[in-house]
């Protein structure tokens, strides 16, 4: 058993958890909150990203600057469809999108998105724990040295701690953002 692919698959279970947490809006404009809505563009669905440079002006408005010209109206379209309370307007060759002022009531419902996020985290670092240790017990099954499967599940647990404790981490540290006006 491979301990090191152990904690690569618990890393990447973490970086989709920070990135989840990275689209939550927190009252400051960050490209984050539109590169992932879809665009329709050359027939085909695509991420803003793709077509476009995205930067934050100000902490209330984005600046969207397309490559192609021609899209320009899609991606305006796009925003305004994703019902994610942004306006976009166009103005000339680029687009900007202002983020309204947030509620108390819109925060402390971006707090329960937030929770929620955090516990698919824990839920995927558990699946992939289980994962590993079903493949410890076959190893057992099969003869390996009590001493190794041991130390392997130790070495487990103290990853899945770690994670779980750099997941309430980053709970408390995305909600301070978002409670803080």
């Amino acid at each position: 058993m491979d301990i090191d692919l152990f904690k690569s698959d618990i890393q990447k279970c973490l970086e989709h958890i920070k990135d989840e947490l990275s689209q939550i809006r927190t009252g400051r404009a960050t490209p984050e909150l539109v590169e992932g809505i879809m665009v329709n563009a050359y027939e085909s669905m695509s991420p803003i990203k793709n077509f476009a440079t995205i930067n934050a002006i100000d902490p209330k408005t984005i600046v969207i600057n397309p490559w192609d010209k021609g899209i320009v109206d899609n991606i305006v379209k796009a925003i305004s469809t994703a019902n994610m309370g942004f306006s976009a307007m166009r103005e000339g060759d680029r687009i900007l999108v202002k983020l309204p002022d947030l509620t108390e009531e819109r925060r402390k419902e971006y707090v329960k998105v937030m929770g929620e996020k955090i516990e698919e985290g824990r839920i995927s670092v558990r699946q992939v724990r289980q994962k590993y240790m079903q493949e410890l017990d076959e190893l057992q099954k099969n003869g390996s040295s009590e001493d190794e499967i041991k130390r392997a599940r130790e070495e487990i647990e103290k990853v899945v701690k770690e994670s779980n404790e750099e997941l309430e981490s980053m709970r408390d540290t995305k909600e301070k953002e978002l409670l803080t006006i």
